[in-house]
């Protein structure tokens, strides 16, 4: 009889910790979601739902398989929906990026926050703010 191949019990703890956190933060990420898409019109709602969703579902695997940080749960930020909405609101009063081009814009500020958040983890900017 062929032995099962297990996953690790830390492994298996955190990605089903992720997936926990994942289905807590859903209905705020979809909130937030909106929030940040809300300077748009009522048209893109939808589709800003569906980034919130798809949001919560990217952090909860993200923060399980690469997290390492015992009883923290990762879950979208209110103050960052706000400052994401004043920039998407931005954008859109400039009117110098069409409007179909904003989502863009605003993943590639996500992916840069998240890099320099990286960036600052790795190089020990924990032991500056301390």
């Amino acid at each position: 009889m062929a032995k099962r191949a297990r996953l690790p019990n830390h492994l298996t703890g955190d990605i089903l910790g992720g997936l926990t956190a994942m289905l807590v933060a859903l209905p705020s990420a979809i909130a937030f979601g909106i929030i940040v898409y809300s300077p748009l019109g009522s048209q893109y709602a939808g589709k800003a739902a569906v980034a919130g969703m798809i949001g919560a579902v990217a952090l909860g695997m993200i923060a399980s398989l690469f997290g390492g940080t015992p009883r923290l749960i990762t879950a979208p930020c209110a103050p960052a929906a706000a400052v994401l909405a004043v920039f998407v609101g931005q954008l859109v009063k400039d009117g110098a990026i069409p409007v179909e081009a904003i989502p863009f814009y605003v993943a590639l500020v996500a992916l840069f926050a998240g890099l320099i958040q990286f960036l600052a983890g790795r190089f020990g900017g924990g032991k500056f703010i301390k």
